[in-house]
Order: C-alpha cells, then sequence, then structure tokens
C-alpha cells in the first residue's frame, strides 16, 4: 500500500483568492510543495478563458508551464469542470502529468469520450465525481465499473460540500475497494464545513489496504470551510514513517498563506456547518 498526497492549494484555493494568487506567490507555493516532496501538486483549472498573468485558471496546460520549475521531479495536476472546459483544446506539454475532469452524477455516461481525449494527449486521467454523498449505491458501482472501463488512472471519493459523517465514508469505502480494479488508485477529496475533513482523510487512509491519494491544501485554503490541512496530513504520515520535509511547508505558509489567512475567511461559520449539513451547495 502506497499513499500519496495531492495539494490542491492553488486549485481549491482558486474559490477564495478569485484566482489570482499572483505570479511570484503561484512560483514559491510550487517550489515549497516540490521541495517538500508532496507527490503530486495541482497548480489550477482549464476553463474557456484566456490565460491571465497571475491566474492560475488556464486555456490550455502549457499555460501553467511558466509557474513549474523546469526540474521537475514532482507529478503536477490540473483540472476541469466537465461541460465548462472544451476537452478538445487539449495541448500537451511535458510540464503537466495529470488531467482531473470534475463532473456531475447525471454526466456519468457522457465521461467516456472526454476521457479518451484527454488520454489520447498523453495525460493521466484522474476521475473527480462531485458530491458522491448523493450517490446510492448502485450508482457507486457503475461509477467503478465506468473507471474500469476507461481505465484511468485514479477514480475519487469526492465529499464536495463537506458533508460527510464517518458512516458515510463507511457505505462508499467497501464499494470501491472491491469494484475498482487494483491497478487504479482510489483518492479523497473533502471539505471541511462540519470540521471532519482531517478525520475522515485518516479514516480513509487506515481502512484502504491499497494505493490511495488523498487531496489537502496549505491551511486548509478552499471552498467552503476549507479542504484537509496539507500540513497537518503530512505530519500524519511522517509519523507512519514517510519523509515529507515539513520546514519548506511552514515555510511557504508564512510567507505565501497567513497573508490571505489575515485577508480571507474559508474558516468554520454556523452557516458553512449548516450548508454541509443540508449538503447544500457554499
Amino acid at each position: 500500500m502506497g499513499i500519496k498526497v495531492l495539494d490542491c492549494t492553488l486549485r481549491d484555493g482558486a474559490y477564495v483568492v478569485d484566482s489570482f494568487f499572483g505570479t511570484e506567490c503561484i512560483k514559491d507555493i510550487i517550489k515549497s510543495l516540490f521541495s517538500a516532496g508532496v507527490d503530486i501538486v495541482e497548480c489550477g483549472w482549464l476553463k474557456n478563458v484566456d490565460t491571465e498573468e497571475g491566474s492560475v485558471n488556464y486555456s490550455i496546460p502549457s499555460g501553467a508551464d511558466k509557474y513549474i520549475p523546469a526540474e521537475k521531479r514532482i507529478k503536477t495536476a490540473l483540472m476541469f469542470d466537465y461541460g465548462r472546459y472544451d476537452a478538445a483544446n487539449l495541448t500537451q506539454t511535458d510540464a503537466v502529468d495529470i488531467i482531473r475532469i470534475a463532473f456531475h452524477k447525471q454526466n456519468l455516461d457522457e465521461i467516456s469520450f472526454t476521457a479518451e481525449q484527454v488520454k489520447d494527449k498523453g495525460y493521466k486521467v484522474f476521475l473527480q465525481p462531485s458530491n458522491i454523498k448523493e450517490y446510492e449505491d448502485k450508482d457507486i458501482e457503475k461509477l467503478c465499473r465506468r473507471a474500469n472501463f476507461i481505465g484511468v488512472d485514479a477514480s475519487y471519493i469526492v465529499d464536495s460540500f463537506g458533508s460527510m459523517f464517518p458512516e458515510d465514508l463507511d457505505r462508499i469505502m467497501p464499494i470501491f475497494d472491491e469494484l475498482i480494479d487494483k491497478n487504479i488508485e482510489i483518492g479523497f477529496h473533502s471539505h471541511n464545513n462540519i470540521q471532519l475533513s482531517l478525520a475522515l482523510s485518516f479514516q480513509f487512509i487506515n481502512y484502504m489496504k491499497r494505493d490511495v491519494i488523498v487531496d489537502s491544501t496549505l491551511c486548509g485554503i478552499g471552498r467552503g470551510a476549507g479542504n484537509t490541512k496539507t500540513e497537518l496530513l503530512l505530519e500524519y504520515l511522517n509519523r507512519k514513517g514517510y519523509e515529507y520535509n515539513l520546514d519548506y511547508i511552514w515555510q511557504g505558509i508564512e510567507k505565501n498563506i497567513l497573508p490571505l489567512y489575515k485577508k480571507y475567511n474559508w474558516e468554520y461559520t454556523p452557516q458553512k456547518a449548516l450548508l454541509g449539513i443540508k449538503n447544500l451547495h457554499p
């Protein structure tokens, strides 16, 4: 069993800063995550927009090239929302390894062609089914079989609205574990509206006896009440024998995230908790 950490500070954090971190901040966040040895760094969004300086929205994958160190030892990723980005616009670049496709349950039957477009451009494909809590068991089974059919590299359990309790994850994990092909990694992405994101990440790690990926962000920056915190997740994994260099993480937080923390609010509020409990979009 191997555990990978995918830091999505620049992608999920884009909700907080309206996608504009600034050029130097983007470069420095990526550099600190690379130096710490984080397994995968997600560098932003693919959208049908013009690529602007200092933004983490890109019209084509190579828009992120200028932010990624030339000596790239860490895997990198971008994400797009199905139906909001034309995958025919994808170009090839050595700077990006993985494309993550986020989609809603009603689009599951349509996702195969788009995934093949991504694969044809040489990218690894990660499936991100939004708000999987709304899936019934039969829907999850269908999702797993579709992931196997496409031959994706990873398929995720996504708690989009921070609405999962431990029993929800207990229902979903065994279906994924049983039905997803063993050569496909299973990922977990959660939000912290009811303050369970980190605990659920630990629960996921300790249940799965296969290769997995856990998403996180620096200081939990992200939509709603944010995400699992990268710095705490890495500390936990180091206690299990991993060797992430957290000095670079804490330095990166102090330089790049604390100024945002003072300006924006992605922390707990009763309103965000209620939205999570009701499984509603923030």
